[in-house]
C-alpha cells in the first residue's frame, strides 16, 4: 500500500464533511438556527480528524520525508500546503468562537459562523485537489517502498496514540448521520 492511499480515503471522509458544512451554512443563511450539539461535532471533527489525525500525518511524517528525499518538484508545494493547514486552524478557530456566541444569542454570530463555514470548505477543498494533484502523485512516484512503509506504521500510531482506539470510525458514523440529516 503507499503511504497516500490512506490519507486519500481520510479525503472522502473531509469532503463529505465539507458537503454537510456548505449544507448547514445554507440552512443558517435561510435563517434555520443550528443545531448546537451537532455543530460542535462539526467542530470536533475539524479539529481531531482533520487536523490532529490527518494533518498531522501529512505534517509529522509525509511532508518530512519528501523534503528528506530532496524531492525538488514539491518543496513549494509542501510550503503552500503547511501554510493553509496554519489558515485552516485560524478559520477553525473562528468557526468555534461564532458557534459559542450562537448561544448568547448575539446577532453577528449566524452571519460569521455561515462566513467562516464557507471560508473554510471553499480553503480545504482546493488544499485536497493540491494535496493530491500536486503532492500525493509525487510522494507514490518518488519514495521508496520501505519509507512507504515507514509512513504507513507511523499513521498508525497516530492514530493509536492520537486519536484513539476506535474514534476514526465513531467520525465515520458521525459523518453517516450528519449526512443523512444535512445532505440527505
Amino acid at each position: 500500500m503507499t503511504a497516500t492511499e490512506d490519507l486519500r480515503s481520510e479525503h472522502v471522509g473531509v469532503a463529505r464533511m465539507l458537503d454537510i458544512m456548505d449544507a448547514m451554512a445554507e440552512r443558517m443563511s435561510a435563517g434555520v438556527r443550528p443545531d448546537e450539539d451537532g455543530l460542535a461535532e462539526v467542530i470536533e471533527f475539524l479539529r481531531v480528524f482533520i487536523d490532529q489525525c490527518h494533518h498531522a500525518k501529512e505534517e509529522q511524517l509525509l511532508f518530512p520525508a519528501l523534503r528528506i528525499a530532496n524531492v525538488a518538484s514539491v518543496e513549494g508545494t509542501l510550503d503552500t500546503l503547511m501554510a493553509e493547514h496554519a489558515q485552516g486552524r485560524e478559520i477553525v478557530a473562528q468557526v468555534a468562537s461564532a458557534a459559542d456566541r450562537l448561544s448568547s444569542q448575539e446577532e453577528t454570530a449566524v452571519a460569521q459562523l455561515v462566513q467562516a463555514m464557507a471560508a473554510y470548505t471553499q480553503l480545504l477543498r482546493a488544499h485536497v485537489r493540491r494535496e493530491e494533484n500536486d503532492c500525493f502523485s509525487v510522494a507514490d512516484r518518488e519514495l521508496p517502498a520501505t519509507v512507504q512503509d515507514a509512513l504507513n506504521e507511523g499513521y498508525e500510531r497516530i492514530e493509536r496514540e492520537v486519536i484513539g482506539e476506535g474514534r476514526h470510525e465513531a467520525f465515520h458514523a458521525l459523518l453517516d448521520r450528519l449526512s443523512l440529516v444535512y445532505v440527505g
